[in-house]
């Protein structure tokens, strides 16, 4: 597994455990890597802004804030079409920073 797969794979792998926490040596056990490594992909998971929190000490672990993220959507290829084209006619309202960044995120994904 890639790194950027692995990291998509732990915040769900978090997501679906929360509240739970989960230590690095399960995560590490379970992606078949090395404990640092997964806590070197919490870091950078948490400075791209994904709400991971680390308990320290036994019975610590990592947990994802489950009130600070969205599930995974599916859309047909018609529905984002249709949303890519309203968010771009956003410009000049309040939101339209926050519907560039949206209108990329989408862009990057499909």
């Amino acid at each position: 597994m890639n790194r950027t797969d692995r990291l998509y794979a732990l915040v769900e792998e978090l997501r679906a455990c929360a509240p739970r926490r989960v230590s690095a040596r399960e995560l590490a056990a379970r992606y078949e890597v090395s404990a640092r490594t997964i806590e070197r992909d919490i870091g950078a998971l948490q400075q791209a802004g994904v709400p991971i929190f680390a308990d320290v000490g036994r019975g610590g672990g990592y947990t994802l804030d489950k009130s600070r993220t969205l599930p995974p959507l599916n859309f047909t290829p018609a529905e984002a079409v249709a949303i890519a084209i309203t968010l771009s006619r956003a410009g000049g309202s309040p939101y339209s920073r926050s519907a560039r960044t949206a209108l990329h995120k989408i862009v990057a994904a499909m």
